[in-house]
């Protein structure tokens, strides 16, 4: 086989192991099993596809360019969401994605535009497009239809994450509802232009995917499965008056008054699953009121990407308190647009609404003016459809992983379809193609090598850290600080992986503690040394990710455990402060800092002379608990410790009456509080 034919089957073997793959795709070696591994596969495979196709440009000094309209805006957008990751609160999870939000972060939307790209490229015509498209229905269908399988408790993997309802290999329950809706103008394009086997099972995966609307029946997949539809029968009468082609027009015209009657009656059939948990979002007001508190101070470049819940945690509704919900820490928020003017500024929001715009004036145009055969036209039409579809999703609900590859996959064929110009460039006609191709595959295989070796120490690292946590649920506490620890020094920039060394390293100053084989002088040297790293820990946390109010909370808790040693009370308070300067909204970080001045208060009561102190300190308390009750009145733990500090006061009745009050306010069974209350009583 010569080494150009070679490249080629790798460059379009790639882009068929990526469609095939990534709706299926899961690995149980990483905390995130999901949208972490679809990540690391997808730059894998555009890596690779990306190096094959340049190689073979490099090998047979000529090169085949596409030039398409559609990546003016899109190359533009990764410019704009570039700048967004310089200036983002947290730059190196804005880049990377993890622990952040994976999908909305640099790297993926590099690996989503030059997979875009690649398909363009690569592929030759139509016909390789059809196969594309169709190794990508199938393997989507067969996502939908394992995850009804799911809903209905059928459960075919064997793996005890996978033994709920809630899981399969696309996203939440509603999420999978979209992406079905979304798929289903492009199948019925595709099965009307197949013959015979291939017709059946394209009819096959279409059918999967209506059921996956039907019986998880998702208003607003309903609504993307009419935007779809809409396009497919628009364009199709247009195409009757002009080709005398009807007979597929009724499909479609049936199935959106089928989808009109259950958006609008929200009818549910008999058998549907009953068993999904009802999934919780933000409002739209809700969200629109944190776009324009985080545009008060960044409004050009937003906070950069995947950094929704810090804008959360800083501008949530302060209404959220009096719900159920007031702990939840939402990672999205109720639409894709919104979430971009949040993460990615006024400047992110216009460049992508352009690229929207900018595919909806080619689309059209191409479609109408289209001149080949039916069978280019029925593949070009399906795609924008299905493209079309998955726009109005971006307005109504927070894309997926899934939803954004569809989008920049389709985008791809869409874009070869109507491109008109093709550039044939060899190096007898251009003498300097040699030298410039090469030196453009030097560059994009040393920086690809780059990020796969980068990449791979923090894949490495994930796989430590589950490894730790595995360690901690079997109670091997010196197996977990050691997992843990190795993924914090594969990839320090983690701040979760310090956080929990640091509350490792305070359960193991208990056990040391605990521990009658040990010496004084060896159990006071390891209490000494384990303490130092749980504080080194904590503050490797908040230095890490200093906008992140979770780091401040730990590190208050981490210095309230060692209230006694001299300084620890006033850095376990300016911890707490930290945090309600980040989380303004929250009673937590203002409960926590009274608690602090309890356990102060508690540990001056050892000292002579310090009753004035002490008074103050519990004081201070007094006027903490308040604010925290001023954010949330029927907040129970800063209920309770009113009651402790009342009791540190010497005021016994006030003590009771308040943790009577609590009772009406805490859980019926909490047995601390009964065994407090007989304590005082």
């Amino acid at each position: 086989m010569q080494p150009t034919s070679l490249l080629e089957r790798i460059s379009k073997g790639s882009l068929y192991a990526a469609v095939f793959l990534l709706p299926l795709w899961f690995l149980p070696l990483t905390q995130n099993i999901l949208t972490y591994q679809k990540q690391v596969l997808l730059v894998v495979l555009v890596f690779l596809g990306l190096v094959a196709w340049l190689a073979k440009v490099v090998n047979q000094g000529e090169i085949r360019l596409r030039v398409s309209r559609l990546y003016i805006p899109a190359f533009l957008l990764v410019l704009g969401v570039g700048i967004s990751t310089l200036f983002s609160k947290w730059v190196s999870s804005s880049f990377w994605g993890w622990p952040l939000d994976v999908t909305d972060s640099f790297v993926t939307l590099i690996a989503f535009v030059l997979f875009s790209v690649l398909v363009f490229q690569v592929l030759e015509d139509s016909k390789d497009m059809f196969r594309l498209l169709l190794t990508l229905l199938v393997s989507s269908g067969i996502a939908v239809l394992y995850a009804l399988l799911q809903a209905y408790e059928l459960y075919v993997l064997p793996f005890s994450f996978a033994q709920v309802p809630t899981f399969n290999t696309v996203g939440n329950m509603n999420g999978v509802a979209v992406f079905a809706a979304s798929l289903v103008p492009l199948a019925m394009s595709l099965a009307f232009v197949s013959k015979l086997v291939l017709r059946w099972i394209v009819w096959a995966v279409t059918v999967v995917l209506l059921a996956g609307v039907v019986l998880l029946n998702f208003q607003t997949a309903w609504i993307v499965l009419i935007a779809g539809l809409l396009v497919l029968l628009a364009f199709g009468m247009w195409n009757m008056r002009k080709r005398a082609e009807f007979g597929w027009v009724s499909f479609p015209m049936a199935l959106i008054i089928v989808a009109v009657f259950f958006m609008v009656f929200q009818v549910s059939l008999p058998g549907t699953p009953g068993t999904l948990p009802v999934e919780v979002s933000l409002s739209q007001g809700a969200t629109w009121n944190i776009a324009k508190e985080t545009l008060k101070e960044q409004a050009l470049f937003g906070g950069g990407p995947g950094t929704f819940a810090l804008d959360y945690a800083s501008n949530r509704p302060a209404e959220l308190n009096q719900t159920v919900f007031f702990g939840t820490r939402f990672s999205s928020g109720s639409s894709e647009l919104l979430d971009w003017l949040i993460t990615k500024g006024v400047l992110g929001l216009v460049l992508l609404l352009a690229l929207f715009g900018t595919l909806k004036v080619i689309g059209v145009k191409a479609l109408l003016r289209f001149e080949g055969e039916n069978f280019a036209w029925m593949l070009s039409l399906g795609t924008f459809a299905s493209l079309v579809a998955l726009v109005v999703s971006q307005l109504l609900y927070p894309s997926s992983f899934m939803l954004w590859f569809l989008f920049w996959a389709l985008l791809g064929a869409i874009s070869l379809v109507t491109a008109r110009k093709v550039s044939h460039l060899t190096v007898t006609t251009h003498p300097f193609l040699a030298l410039g191709s090469s030196f453009i595959f030097l560059i994009i295989l040393i920086f690809g090598l780059g990020v796969l070796f980068v990449g791979g120490q923090k894949y490495m690292a994930e796989v430590q850290y589950l490894k730790g946590a595995r360690a901690s649920a079997q109670g091997d506490l010196d197996g977990a600080v050691t997992n843990v620890l190795s993924a914090a020094n594969l990839n320090p920039s983690v701040d979760i992986y310090w956080r929990d060394l640091a509350q490792l390293y305070l359960t193991k100053v208990n056990q040391i503690a605990a521990n009658q084989e040990l010496s004084q002088e060896e159990r006071q040297q390891q209490t000494q040394d384990t303490v130092s790293n749980a504080v080194a820990a904590a503050r490797a946390a908040t230095q890490t990710a200093p906008a992140n109010v979770a780091n401040w909370n730990v590190q208050g808790f981490v210095y309230r455990n060692l209230i006694g040693i001299q300084g620890a009370e006033a850095l376990a308070q300016e911890a707490y402060l930290k945090a309600s300067e980040l989380e303004p909204t929250s009673p937590f970080p203002w409960t926590e800092l009274a608690r602090s001045q309890v356990v102060q208060a508690q540990a001056l009561s050892q000292q002579q002379g310090a009753e004035e102190t002490k008074a103050q300190v519990l004081e201070n308390a007094l006027e903490n608990l308040n604010k925290a009750l001023e954010l949330k009145a029927d907040y129970a733990p800063a209920h309770y410790l009113f009651a402790a500090v009342y009791e540190q006061q010497g005021k016994s009745e006030e003590a009771v009456t308040k943790l009577e009050e609590t009772k009406l306010i805490a859980s019926p069974n909490d047995i601390g509080l009964a065994f407090q209350l007989g304590v005082l009583y």
